[in-house]
């Protein structure tokens, strides 16, 4: 690995290490503050602000794409086809056990984002080993 994308990933880290507190701090600060509040204009900004961190996190995550090499782009776009996959057939799935009553999956679903990084992680790693 060259050292140029080396400096690259050391950043990448830093920015995902630094969404992910984000993303939980405003998360759980969001989630206190909306107990009990009525539906309104306060309550629409504390529900898409966790958002923000993940955006950060998105941005951070292509200019390191941006960065990378040759192969390295050709697995993590393989692993991105996988993890779509993934994702679309738990989509699938959960909408079926919802319509059938089985469970019920509302309150969850702002997890469903951090899954499918989760995966795409997992999808990248079997397709390129600890170099990717």
């Amino acid at each position: 690995m060259s050292s140029r994308i080396r400096k690259a990933s050391r950043r990448h880290a830093a920015e995902m290490l630094i969404a992910v507190i984000a993303y939980a701090g405003v998360l759980s600060a969001c989630l206190i503050a909306a107990r009990g509040m009525a539906p309104g204009p306060v309550l629409t900004l504390l529900a898409v602000a966790p958002v923000l961190p993940m955006a950060y996190a998105c941005f951070a995550f292509f200019r390191f794409y941006r960065s990378m090499d040759e192969m390295q782009r050709r697995v993590s776009a393989d692993a991105a086809a996988l993890t779509l996959m993934v994702g679309v057939l738990a989509a699938i799935t959960l909408g079926f056990l919802k319509r059938f009553g089985v469970a019920d999956f509302e309150d969850d679903m702002m997890w469903f984002g951090p899954f499918l990084i989760v995966v795409w992680r997992m999808m990248r790693f079997l397709l390129g080993g600890r170099g990717c």
